[in-house]
């Protein structure tokens, strides 16, 4: 008798977990094929991990633990064997792209002709720009006047020509030129 008990109790929560199944389902909106892959993938996992749970207990709750805090765990290749539906992946990465493109739109756009420390800044550099301008354009002019004054002062028949400008000229009164150069003896 108390068998028939625990096999109806058994029933009863059996038909409890597949309407909240259901439920979830409409509320998710998964279709038939997505909902039985993931009840797949669901028990799969959950008998992957009773294993764990009993060997757990067994050894008191405690794991064994390593250098710098890390628990010891086994490997497991049974994890791999494990295949989730493309359709559910597609399903996961449309909604990541979804909110993506949302917290995209959602932020806020920063506009820099608005900001006063951007129009700062701009100052700033529009500044340190217009001077570097004007530094090379003087600088420039500098050294294009000492070329020219190389130019014409380093040329031989300018040299000539300053030297010809301290000689008498042919036309002056000899007399003069007699005084002027005993007043620069040497």
């Amino acid at each position: 008798m108390e068998k028939w008990i625990d096999l109806k109790n058994k029933e009863a929560s059996m038909k409890q977990d597949k309407s909240v199944i259901k439920t979830d389902a409409e509320i998710t909106g998964l279709l038939d094929g997505e909902l039985d892959a993931l009840r797949s993938f669901c028990t799969i996992k959950i008998s992957k991990m009773r294993p764990q749970l009993v060997s757990k207990q067994a050894n008191g709750g405690k794991s064994r633990k390593l250098q710098y805090g890390f628990t010891a765990k086994k490997p497991e290749t049974s994890d791999l064997s494990c295949i989730v539906p493309d359709r559910l992946i597609n399903r996961i990465r449309l909604k990541n792209i979804r909110e993506t493109v949302k917290q995209v739109t959602e932020a806020p756009i920063h506009e820099s002709s608005v900001c006063p420390d951007c129009q700062k800044k701009k100052a700033e550099l529009a500044k340190i720009t217009f001077l570097r301008r004007k530094k090379m354009l003087m600088e420039s002019a500098l050294i294009q006047e000492k070329l020219e004054e190389q130019i014409y002062s380093g040329d031989v028949l300018t040299l000539i020509g300053e030297a010809l400008r301290s000689f008498p000229k042919p036309s002056e009164d000899p007399r003069n030129l007699w005084q002027r150069l005993k007043g620069q003896k040497m």
